[in-house]
């Protein structure tokens, strides 16, 4: 019978070549690099010292570790998001709508940034006073929104709850090669002054309602993995039936959809 054996972890060496091997492909491998270097080999040393020597300076390190700290568990909820998005949004505490809404159209950093805005009431046509303060905080772990239900024990926090509007009124692509914007979507409209009573956000199309259930219905399909199966008969019986009961909802509701 042949025992298996257990990989060995990676030593500090592995770690630091892994690292300078993905400088130039993937600014994610860089930061979960770093993030682990941190935990296992630091020792009272910086990311300045793991910058050294990897070959980048202290604050592409710093930056890409603080990224992968806080967002990797949620990364993969947003496969055509950038790295780039994920930066802009690091420490916005509404980063989860933000980088749905992002997901949701296609949209890029300008146009995240100015949606952002636009959420927030500020008026698009003055410089904005956003900036990524990397040395201010901790990482603020965010939780992809779940159409207004509240965040479960244990799982990613930090973002607001809730369905996102769907269009942002007022968002513009900076225009490739010129200086001025450009709306970025057709009907896109000037937002409206911020003196004009606040409109009802429209309320999102069955088109946006399937990605975003979808999304949240594939996360739940990978969490039922044989672990959960073990401990679910500890789960207290109203919450089993609870669970039980909203799987069976779910299946009428669906019934007939092709």
């Amino acid at each position: 019978m042949t025992t298996a054996v257990a990989a060995p972890a990676e030593t500090e060496a592995d770690l630091v070549a892994r690292a300078q091997a993905s400088i130039s492909q993937c600014q994610w491998e860089v930061g979960e690099c770093a993030a682990l270097w941190t935990r296992r080999f630091a020792r009272g040393r910086t990311d300045a010292d793991f910058a050294q020597l990897i070959g980048l300076s202290p604050d592409q390190v710093y930056q890409r570790r603080r990224v992968w700290e806080t967002f990797s568990d949620a990364r993969t909820s947003f496969p055509a998001l950038r790295w780039s998005h994920f930066y802009a949004a690091l420490n916005w505490d509404d980063a989860a709508e933000c980088l749905q809404w992002a997901q949701d159209i296609g949209a890029t950093v300008a146009e995240m940034r100015a949606w952002r805005r636009a959420q927030r009431g500020e008026d698009l046509s003055e410089p904005s006073a956003d900036a990524v303060d990397w040395m201010a905080s901790e990482a603020v772990a965010v939780r992809v929104p779940d159409d207004g239900e509240a965040a479960s024990q244990g799982g990613l926090s930090g973002a607001r709850t809730g369905v996102v509007a769907p269009v942002a009124a007022g968002v513009a692509r900076a225009a490739e090669g010129g200086d001025g914007y450009a709306p970025f979507h057709e009907g896109a409209i000037t937002p409206p002054s911020t003196e004009a009573p606040a409109k009802e956000r429209p309320a999102p199309t069955v088109e946006q309602l399937v990605r975003r259930m979808t999304t949240a219905i594939e996360r739940c399909v990978a969490a039922i993995d044989a672990p959960f199966k073990k401990h679910f008969a500890d789960v207290p019986a109203k919450d089993r039936r609870r669970f039980l009961k909203a799987i069976e909802q779910l299946a009428d509701k669906t019934a007939g959809l092709d």
